[in-house]
């Protein structure tokens, strides 16, 4: 990954140091999708975390009767993917882009040798990742009780 600065202010990777946004980037993989473009299907099996460098994406969950649900509309700093690394299972949702939209890969595997050599990195994640699940997992119960 060629800028740093695609890292910072996420609060994913909120409390890392410089030398460990750094680590992250040298082994993210970047791409760019224009609009309409699908960045990963529901059903199709993950291996990677995803983060919106710059554009939009929706989230899409299929309904029973083939229609589309839009749950939510990410941007720049959003993450998805995160479910892969938690529990290999398909993906829960569609991501697609509804403008160009640059992207960076952190995939499974590379992930997994931070866990193995930066223990600490892997831990701020991990604490962050679920500080933010907890958050979105909270917002849902609100909407479920409101509707």
């Amino acid at each position: 990954m060629r800028d740093l600065n695609a890292l910072l202010n996420n609060q994913l990777l909120f409390g890392l140091s410089e030398t460990q946004l750094q680590m992250l980037a040298d082994v993210a993989e970047e791409k760019g999708y224009s609009t309409g473009e699908t960045i990963f299907r529901e059903g199709e099996m993950g291996n990677s975390l995803v983060i919106i460098v710059s554009g939009k994406a929706d989230l899409i969950k299929k309904k029973k009767d083939g229609s589309e649900v839009i749950l939510a509309s990410c941007s720049k700093g959003a993450f998805f993917g995160e479910m892969t690394l938690i529990n290999v299972e398909p993906r829960s949702a569609t991501i697609r882009a509804t403008e160009d939209t640059e992207v960076i890969f952190l995939m499974n595997t590379a992930l997994g040798d931070i866990f193995q050599t930066e223990r600490e990195l892997f831990i701020v994640l991990l604490i962050n990742m679920t500080r933010i699940l907890s958050k979105r997992l909270r917002q849902t119960n609100n909407r479920l009780m409101e509707t």
